[in-house]
């Protein structure tokens, strides 16, 4: 059956890691067009926004240090972090005999939430360090 559990439960299963990673990349666009935008505080809400979206960005120390090989790397490492990140929630949530995104979504949360704030935690402290704050 096309919309039954089984087929529910199959869509969370096959597709948690890409919903994630393409949550990521949505993000890291808005980001990206805003840090476009004039005006400081855009470019400072949209530069927040990249490094939540892609969070291995202060683990190449993209604050101090920037250039095209450094945000390529940062971004194929996040989009994998989120993949991975999105295939185990969905792997958590079909566990269940009736699951759905609304499940994935439940089990997906906490993980984002921890990998957003050692993000921010991790800019505010390269912040710290090169004496911004």
């Amino acid at each position: 059956m096309p919309d039954g559990i089984i087929a529910h439960r199959t869509s969370v299963r096959t597709k948690g890691g890409l919903v994630a990673s393409g949550l990521a990349l949505g993000m890291a666009l808005v980001g990206l067009v805003l840090v476009g935008l004039p005006g400081s505080l855009f470019g400072a809400i949209g530069f927040l926004i990249i490094v939540v979206a892609l969070p291995t960005l202060p683990m190449f120390g993209v604050p101090a240090v920037s250039g095209t090989t450094v945000y390529l790397l940062a971004t194929t490492t996040s989009i994998g972090l989120w993949f991975a990140l999105g295939h185990v929630s969905a792997v958590r949530a079909t566990r269940r005999a009736v699951s759905g995104w609304r499940e994935w979504r439940r089990e997906f949360r906490p993980l984002a939430i921890g990998v957003w704030l050692g993000a921010v935690i991790a800019l505010a402290v390269a912040a710290l360090i090169l004496g911004a704050l």
